[in-house]
């Protein structure tokens, strides 16, 4: 056990601290924080819900105590692909430096332009900032970072997912070449993380657990569903049966989000949704109602997914099958926080089973099957599965094959794969994320296309 007052951090941090009720250190905050206060580059992998915020900030504030300024500027920047992350990081900086006169700034999308503007030309000691946005104010030369002593980068695979690579190093070259670069991810083994290496001097690699370790203290079971509405009454009878009083349920589309919260609070429920095309004071608000008890389900997109740390989370449920291995790790991990115990259950559809086999093989576990009486699926399983993937059924009247002239059969064929005859699945829009004020916003991957590293078919999301 490593206590927080055995890693050499400034009194005044320790105070503050205390006063929060911190005292032993987490695996990873005593892994990086004794390299961090040496001025080491770090690189580092470890999972949601351990402390990482911590890792970086105690690092930071502790050199900006320790010493004097160069100049006026900006001495320090956290990059955080969300909005809702961002704001999350600004809540514990100022918690960690209450004892101390450090100052940050918070540039993200949602805002206006000209109060941050004003921010920036105040100088904060350190900023933090989502990529998209901060990559338009230094398109306008409001930013200078020729001062900047440290620069962080958080949450780095989930930047990459949603294709903030070239912005960052947009910005990391914006930034003074002398400086010390922290990355935190939850992998280190994602395809795109050679696209910012070059950000980095010399790291240290610390890796605290892998990315494909399951949460041990989360109960994780399956549900069998036929259909949408059939998933949408599966939820309010879980939420229901399980008496949780903190929820997240998690769909892969934003058009998916407002119909469920819909259907939920005509069953009363408590609810809301958020995503990216929710205005950011209304997210913000939402979520604060959420923290404090006055929801008992928060319906979201990915959005939600990474990073936000709220108290007590009984229950997660899957409306969808997360897209990949990693994006379900991080779902799950709202819940279960903190070595505390928790569940969640995804819904698994006919057409989504081979994905939730392939999560299974990729993080090395196996579901628990359960079922909600009166509300059993028509859907069993692979038994019957057709070859597409689909639950056979039984054939429909007119549709089997049926002998005849093989021209003929050429004719409609190719008719049918003209332009226009083919009936194409309707898709979900994906979640940009974007604002009324012309924002680029946090580009989230809530497409349905598999997008992280590790697993087949990563292909990051390119700026339009």
């Amino acid at each position: 056990m490593t206590l927080l007052a055995d890693l050499s951090l400034h009194p005044q941090l320790l105070k503050g601290l205390e006063k929060l009720g911190f005292t032993e250190a987490t695996e990873v905050q005593a892994q990086a924080i004794p390299p961090a206060l040496a001025g080491r580059d770090l690189m580092v992998a470890a999972k949601t819900g351990t402390g990482k915020t911590a890792a970086f900030v105690l690092p930071m504030l502790n050199r900006l105590l320790a010493s004097e300024a160069r100049a006026s500027g900006t001495r320090a920047l956290i990059l955080s692909p969300t909005r809702e992350l961002a704001l999350q990081i600004d809540k514990a900086f100022r918690q960690f430096a209450a004892f101390t006169r450090i100052k940050c700034g918070l540039i993200i999308g949602g805002e206006a332009f000209k109060y941050q503007i004003v921010t920036i030309r105040n100088n904060p000691e350190v900023l933090i900032a989502t990529p998209g946005r901060l990559v338009d104010h230094i398109g306008k030369g409001t930013p200078d970072f020729k001062d900047l002593e440290m620069l962080v980068l958080d949450e780095a695979d989930r930047m990459l997912d949603m294709g903030f690579a070239e912005d960052m190093n947009i910005i990391a070259s914006a930034c003074r070449a002398e400086r010390q670069n922290l990355l935190f991810s939850a992998t280190l083994e994602h395809r795109a993380i050679d696209h910012i290496k070059g950000i980095l001097h010399d790291p240290l690699a610390i890796v605290t657990d892998t990315h494909r370790q399951a949460h041990s203290q989360i109960l994780q079971q399956k549900v069998l569903c036929d259909d949408a509405a059939h998933k949408t009454r599966l939820v309010a009878a879980l939420v229901t049966a399980e008496q949780a009083k903190c929820v997240f349920v998690f769909c892969n589309t934003r058009e998916q989000c407002e119909p469920l919260s819909n259907a939920l609070r005509q069953k009363n429920i408590r609810t809301a949704y958020i995503h990216g095309e929710i205005s950011q004071s209304d997210r913000k608000q939402v979520m604060s109602r959420f923290r404090d008890g006055k929801l008992t389900v928060l319906v979201a997109t990915d959005v939600a997914a990474r990073g936000l740390d709220v108290p007590d989370v009984d229950l997660v449920i899957n409306f969808n099958v997360a897209q990949s291995g990693d994006d379900h790790v991080h779902r799950v991990g709202r819940t279960g926080r903190a070595g505390r115990q928790g569940k969640a259950i995804v819904l698994v559809g006919a057409n989504e089973w081979n994905l939730l086999a392939s999560i299974e093989r990729y993080l090395k576990i196996r579901f628990e099957t359960r079922k909600v009486p009166g509300l059993e699926a028509a859907f069993t399983g692979p038994k019957n599965l057709k070859k597409s993937g689909k639950a056979a059924g039984p054939p429909k009247k007119g549709k089997g094959r049926k002998p005849g002239n093989k021209a003929v059969r050429g004719a409609k064929a190719a008719n049918r794969s003209k332009p226009g005859k083919v009936n194409k699945e309707k898709r979900g829009k994906p979640d940009r994320d974007r604002t009324a004020s012309g924002d680029r916003g946090e580009r989230a991957s809530e497409s349905g296309r598999a997008t992280t590293g590790g697993e087949p078919g990563y292909r990051p999301v390119k700026r339009s």
